[in-house]
């Protein structure tokens, strides 16, 4: 994958020029392959080409698939997806134009009861949240053929000396752009067992039931995404068990998702097979309906 903006989380609206390959062991997805190199031109969620303030123009392969649309809008809840789906339902609608504009509708009522809810403090002192200025929008995956939309959390309002103060000295401090970038991916031995830290800690995450299928994949997204962002330092915290922290110019950029340590919107499975990949192909034998890990 190419360098990223500055600013990339959420990201959106990824081309799939990715073919994302699958390793299944102990029923963890475990490495994305590339083909070749998606294309990337919002740092934040804008499907749309803006002509002039407060207009929004969409190409025909943006609006021709409102069922996608729809889904996606309500998946992330982000008022730009949800625009998009707006525009698309009332071009392409059809018979199902009614249908759509109710589950529209709900998920607006969805989107401005969360956004009123998001958190401004901390839950705990050593715990951070997303940044609530920056766009709204649910940490969510979606693939079909052809295309890739994933969304997740922005960090950006914490410096370094904010991270030290709440979780403390780092283990390390490396400034050193490859092994930065080697850090910040998904690594496994011959084994197929996980070796970098990102990698020990999705599979972690997902096994103890702390993130869902969905989350889980928006975050590989975001690591192969973010291997190539050019970070220029990172905290590592591994033996302490916290996040790692990756930062351009002392601004967070990537935090390790470890949930005891982090927040984010969130919301529960609503399609347990739409848009994860090929059933049963692409997902882990200990895949619930509810997008969670369950032991067999």
């Amino acid at each position: 994958m190419s360098s990223l903006p500055q600013k990339r989380m959420p990201i959106t609206r990824i081309t799939l020029l990715i073919m994302l390959g699958l390793l299944l062991v102990s029923g963890f997805f475990l490495v994305i392959t590339k083909e070749q190199t998606p294309t990337k031109t919002a740092s934040y969620p804008n499907p749309a080409a803006i002509d002039k303030p407060g207009k929004e123009t969409y190409t025909a392969s943006q609006l021709k698939n409102p069922e996608r649309n729809v889904r996606i809008a309500e998946l992330s809840l982000n008022q730009a997806e949800l625009k998009l789906a707006s525009a698309s339902v009332k071009e392409y609608g059809g018979d199902k134009t009614a249908d759509f504009e109710e589950r529209l509708k709900k998920a607006q009522a969805e989107h401005e009861s969360l956004k009123n809810k998001r958190l401004k403090t901390a839950p705990k002192e050593d715990m951070i949240i997303e940044n609530p200025d920056s766009e709204f929008a649910v940490t969510t995956y979606y693939r079909e053929a052809g295309f890739l939309a994933a969304y997740g959390p922005n960090f950006d309002q914490y410096s370094s000396s904010d991270i030290i103060r709440i979780w403390g000295q780092p283990d390390d401090i490396l400034t050193n752009s490859e092994k930065i970038q080697k850090n910040l991916t998904l690594e496994f031995d011959d084994q197929n067992n996980p070796v970098s830290y990102e990698a020990k800690v999705l599979r972690e995450q997902w096994q103890q039931g702390k993130l869902t299928w969905r989350e889980v994949r928006a975050f590989i997204a975001f690591v192969q995404d973010n291997s190539y962002a050019g970070y220029t330092k990172q905290f590592v915290y591994e033996k302490q068990g916290k996040p790692n922290v990756y930062f351009t110019d002392d601004q967070v950029g990537y935090v390790t998702p470890i949930v005891r340590y982090v927040s984010f919107t969130r919301l529960p499975e609503k399609y347990p097979r739409a848009g994860l990949g090929k059933y049963p192909d692409d997902f882990p034998e200990n895949y619930g309906s509810d997008g969670l890990y369950h032991e067999k």
